[in-house]
Order: C-alpha cells, then structure tokens, then sequence
C-alpha cells in the first residue's frame, strides 16, 4: 500500500510539473488552485498544494506571492501576469461586447471568447479572439460575411478586436486534435452568446475531461450567456439561403483555400504543415499563420528546457 500511494504521488508530481512547464511557455505562473484544474491526475487540492512545496523545497520549483513556475525569475513573471489580469478584467466586457455582435450575423450560433483573454491575460497589443460555430454547411457564407466586415474595421484601427481564426459547424462539433494545447484553450473558452450549442459543443468532447479530472479552474465566469434571436439576423438568413445554393459555400471554401495555400508558398513555409496551420474543411476553418499550436507542443515536449 506504501509502495502504491508513492507511486500514486509521484503520478501527480509528474503532472503538476507538466501543468507549470506548459504555462511557463507563456511566461504565466499559476497559483494553486490553477494547478489543481491543470492537473492531470484525480486529487485533492491540499495534496497538490503539498506537492506545490515539496518541488518548492526541492528548487524544482519557483514561488512567490502565491503564484508557482519552473521559471527561475518568478517575481518578474508573477508582476506581468498581475498586471495582465487587471488588463483582461477591464477588457473582458468590452470583448463580450464584441463577441455579442458577431452573433448577429448572419448564421453564427455560438460565439466564444479564446486565446490569452480568456487565460486572464491581456496587454496593450492584446487581440480579441473568438471561436464561431456555424449553422450546418453555411460556414464558408458565414466566415465570407464576418471577413468582409472585418476589412471595414481596418478604417477605424479596430481589427485587433475581431481576430476570428476558428471556425466550425454544427456538423463537426468533435475536435479533430485532441491534445493538450486544444484542450487547455477549450477548457479556459469564455462563452458570449449560444449557450445551448456550447453545452452540446462540451458534450461532443468529452475527451477534454481527461486532461483535466479535477475540473479545470476557469479565470473568469460563464454566466449570464447570450441567448437570443434577432429578427434582422432571421431575414438574412432566409433571404441568404434563397440566393445562395450550397454549392456558393463549397465555391467559397476553395476560392478561400487557394488564396490561403498562395500566400503559405510565397512565405516558403514547409507545405505539408500546411494542413494544420490552415485546417480547411467543409466544416472547419482555422486559420492560424504562424502555426502557434505546433510550436508550443514541440516546446513542451522537450522536459529539460523549462526547469
């Protein structure tokens, strides 16, 4: 029994440290109860905090003020993300506000907010990113419409607060990559406006619990979710679905796609990363250029570079 509850211990050490590692990438320490929901492991939040400085006794890792890293300079990074959260709590309304109105548009049924805002963190070049689900087999229409609109808020200097890099329908709502980078940005999603399509979107990937047995710790809360319907967003989509034959999204999905694969050969970037930078599909639509999911994971796999 001896034998097996250290073991048991060191299964948990081993993923609270991974947990640290992943978030050191960012240069963001965690406090306690964030390990607690990053870990990979069923246990208490007491036995992960009796953990937590074990490895701080061990200079395995780093505290200060609350928060843990495997990054030696903790005091620097634990000041950024301090000042990071209060920026995102300031910015938090104003990108609901965001994600509210691109609910409007036509065939968008679930709006969510993603990438370092819905973390806590935010600074003074900070995007607003969202995550769209579309209604079935009207993605492309839909992505076409948002994009469009998104030229015009290039005038005012406004693009920053319309990042829409993922898109899905509601006939894909399973992730095809399931891994932890995927999983963290699903778990720490904030939701603005779909709340019954967002709850059919966690029941489709159950997958993601197993990343986080202890129920991942969210930086900010899910209430108050948007359900509503719009008269002029019904109009347009039924005069929409008039016009335009399915045939117009799959035209638009290609004409997209070769654009996309156009400007990804002129950059000589290595074509068969391709697929995952720019997932393109009838049913999906992810655009991020700089392949940053990639990049983090070969990052993490390489255990000795963040200690």
């Amino acid at each position: 029994m001896a034998n097996e509850a250290k073991h048991m211990t060191k299964n948990i050490e081993k993923t609270v440290l991974s947990a640290l590692k992943y978030y050191a990438i960012f240069h963001y320490p965690l406090n306690a109860e964030e390990v607690h929901g990053n870990c990979g492991e069923r246990c208490s939040l007491e036995t992960v905090k009796e953990i937590l400085d074990d490895l701080h006794n061990r200079q395995k890792v780093y505290r200060h003020g609350g928060f843990y890293s495997t990054i030696t300079g903790i005091q620097e990074i634990t000041l950024r993300r301090q000042k990071g959260n209060t920026l995102a709590l300031d910015q938090m309304p104003k990108a609901k506000k965001v994600g509210n109105f691109i609910y409007k548009f036509p065939f968008v049924r679930f709006v969510g907010i993603s990438g370092s805002l819905s973390k806590g963190y935010a600074d003074n070049k900070s995007d607003y990113d969202f995550f769209i689900i579309t209604e079935k087999n009207r993605l492309w229409i839909c992505r076409t419409i948002l994009h469009l609109f998104k030229k015009i808020t290039f005038l005012a200097g406004q693009q920053h607060k319309f990042c829409m890099n993922y898109f899905i329908d509601t006939e894909s709502l399973e992730l095809g990559e399931k891994n932890q980078f995927t999983a963290v940005e699903m778990a720490s999603m904030i939701p603005v406006s779909g709340a019954e399509l967002y709850n059919e979107f966690i029941d489709s990937n159950p997958w993601v619990r197993n990343f986080f047995p202890n129920g991942f710790y969210r930086f900010a809360e899910t209430d108050n979710v948007k359900e509503k319907r719009f008269a002029a967003k019904s109009g347009a989509e039924f005069l929409l679905n008039v016009l335009f034959a399915r045939s117009i999204n799959r035209f638009l999905m290609k004409l997209t796609d070769a654009k996309w694969r156009k400007k990804w050969s002129k950059k000589n970037y290595p074509m068969e990363e391709y697929d995952l930078a720019f997932k393109t599909t009838l049913h999906v639509s992810k655009n991020h250029h700089r392949n940053h999911q990639k990049k983090v994971l070969n990052r993490l796999s390489n255990i000795n570079e963040y200690r």
